[in-house]
């Protein structure tokens, strides 16, 4: 399995890489940390904007408010594309990105069914989520202790999430494991370093994330 060493980069690279279409990006405003992000000049909407077209999709109202006043002139739509998909946005898309969001819905069948319709023909939709394989979740808890997002409700692993993907009528062409953007010290220079040299001799899904690529069956 694939490792990639910063999940935003490579993201940014696969918006660049929709030459003539469009891009959705589906929980745009990473809500409740938007401010923080913005802040901090580290929300990924902000850095898919420079590199293709891409419009925003939230459910958070006052998230997604906060993320068009700071990027004056990019298109946004509030939905809940686990419910309703607005009638414009439907086989729009080459390319819908959903990072970090999957874990949190209460219906991951109806949320990827609905990202599913915003796919153009031929188009890929991108998942990013919390790898329940990592080995630093396997060493935290031989300490006691769970770091986890408080708004997550759910882990997944490779074969869960082409499973999940799988059963929302999708069928996954890539995945791979990756770090994210930003890791602290401990991740920089210690954990990251060793979980690389056992990557490249075993070449399991060691990083924190799972990113798949999948298309319409």
């Amino acid at each position: 399995m694939p490792l990639i060493l910063n999940r935003h980069l490579w993201l940014e690279g696969l918006a660049a890489r929709v030459w003539s279409g469009e891009v959705a990006h589906v929980g745009c405003a990473d809500s409740p940390y938007t401010a923080e992000l913005l802040a901090a000049g580290a929300l990924l909407h902000s850095r898919l904007v420079r590199v293709a077209r891409v419009t925003g999709i939230d459910v958070d109202p006052r998230a997604l408010d906060l993320v068009a006043r700071s990027l004056p002139g990019e298109r946004f739509v509030l939905a809940d594309v686990a419910a309703v998909v607005p009638g414009d946005e439907r086989g729009r898309y080459s390319l819908v990105i959903a990072g970090e969001v999957l874990e949190h819905v209460a219906d991951a069948d109806s949320f990827l069914r609905g990202c599913g319709a915003l796919l153009a023909p031929g188009g890929s939709l991108c998942v990013t989520v919390p790898n329940a394989c990592c080995p630093k979740i396997g060493l935290r808890a031989l300490a006691g202790r769970e770091s986890v997002h408080p708004d997550h409700r759910v882990y997944y692993g490779p074969r869960t999430l082409a499973r999940t993907l799988e059963g929302a009528g999708l069928t996954v062409t890539w995945m791979g494991s990756c770090f994210p953007p930003g890791a602290g010290l401990s991740g920089r220079f210690v954990f990251n370093p060793l979980l690389r040299v056992a990557h490249r001799a075993l070449q399991g899904p060691v990083g924190d994330g799972l990113i798949a690529l999948a298309s319409n069956a």
